[in-house]
């Protein structure tokens, strides 16, 4: 039989394993050596196949993949079976509903992970949260974890029991970049000028990251300052925007698709730009100052605690004016100030948005929910009692 686990639904089934999925590694650890517990993924259609699915079982864990539509509810009841889950946490949202009714039918906690969320709240929205927030949030769910403060306002808001909304910033697992790749090999990896001062900036959902606000405003650097080069990060979608703004590309544009080992993206740039219009809290800002680059960001909330790292400058989202100017404060600043700038960033990324502190406080979090005797209501649809429950009462 399986030892007993946590059951973690990522639904990642991202090329390469990023922050996310190394943070839920090193937690997995953590939940082994502290909890006694170990750790079953489910990740989500497309995740067959990926070669970071070793990294996975060499760590000890085990890891099955959802079907693409239909069946999310019944595969999760296998895996919680199977796995003899001592709770289910959901990350991403889409999975949350099916993971709270599992979890309920098990008589085992059920944790909410909200890690994106948007500043609009339409009726629309409202109609859903009337059912997912007000109803099965405050019947079947333990806690709702929010990754910044804003979002978890955003919680509360939006109707699920403010008592159990807890904020937990993402952490940065910053030994992904304790070695570097050369400023030279970087750069001639994605094809930019050893001389250029490179921007480098995230695009994959352009419409939301504020691609056209950097665009704007680098036109406005560049007709004052002609070495600066913009690396510019997505896929398709990023594509089809790019294509739709210009039928060419401008001469200071390059693109990447995602890399499996962002350092490279790091090591290649002197700034780093989030001009997003909305995020949870930005994973790649931190990465960003972790590896000691100054970053300008806009002033949206869910990116509001990383301003007080000490080489980041904010700027009003979707000002251009005021984006080309902070690009141009900072790429202006004289090498031995970047440089103390970049050690400040390191030191600063070490102490506030280290990954064991995170572990330790989700570790925290799960011994409340599993041993301190509070456990997440049942519902009363089911009679009061799981179906592991009403099994012990027919033996005793």
């Amino acid at each position: 039989m399986s030892e007993r686990s946590l059951v973690q639904v990522t639904l990642w089934n991202s090329p390469y394993l990023g922050n996310v999925m190394t943070s839920q590694l090193a937690l997995a650890a953590t939940v082994r050596r502290e909890l006694g517990l170990g750790t079953h993924f489910v990740l989500a259609d497309g995740a067959a196949g990926q070669p970071w699915l070793a990294d996975l079982e060499a760590a000890g864990t085990t890891w099955s993949v959802l079907p693409p539509r239909r069946g999310w509810k019944a595969h999760l009841a296998r895996a919680v079976r199977d796995h003899d889950a001592a709770l289910v946490h959901t990350h991403f949202t889409a999975a949350d509903l099916a993971g709270a009714r599992v979890a309920t039918a098990a008589g085992i906690p059920c944790v909410w992970h909200v890690r994106t969320g948007f500043n609009g709240y339409p009726p629309r929205q409202r109609a859903k949260d009337l059912v997912k927030m007000r109803l099965v949030a405050r019947r079947d769910v333990a806690r709702i974890v929010a990754v910044s403060p804003w979002l978890g306002e955003l919680v509360r808001r939006r109707g699920a029991p403010a008592e159990r909304v807890e904020v937990v910033p993402n952490a940065i697992v910053l030994s992904r970049f304790d070695r570097m790749p050369s400023r030279a090999a970087a750069r001639e990896r994605f094809g930019l000028s050893e001389e250029a001062s490179v921007v480098v900036a995230l695009g994959w959902w352009p419409e939301v990251k504020g691609v056209d606000v950097l665009l704007d405003a680098l036109d406005e650097v560049l007709a004052r300052r002609a070495d600066v080069e913009l690396l510019l990060v997505g896929e398709q979608r990023m594509r089809d925007f790019l294509a739709a703004r210009s039928p060419r590309d401008p001469s200071w544009l390059r693109r990447s698709g995602f890399v499996e080992d962002s350092a490279w993206l790091f090591a290649a740039g002197d700034l780093f730009v989030s001009a997003s219009r909305h995020e949870g809290q930005s994973s790649a800002i931190g990465e960003a100052i972790g590896c000691g680059l100054p970053v300008v960001m806009s002033d949206i909330p869910g990116t509001a605690g990383w301003a007080a790292a000490p080489g980041v400058e904010i700027f009003p989202s979707e000002d251009a004016e005021l984006l080309a100017t902070r690009l141009e404060e900072q790429l202006a600043t004289p090498p031995p100030e970047r440089a103390a700038i970049a050690d400040a960033n390191r030191r600063w990324a070490r102490e506030t948005v280290g990954i064991e502190t995170w572990c330790e406080r989700l570790c925290g979090l799960y011994r409340e929910l599993l041993w301190s005797g509070r456990r997440p209501p049942i519902s009363r649809r089911r009679g009061g009692r799981s179906p592991r429950a009403r099994r012990r009462c027919r033996r005793a």
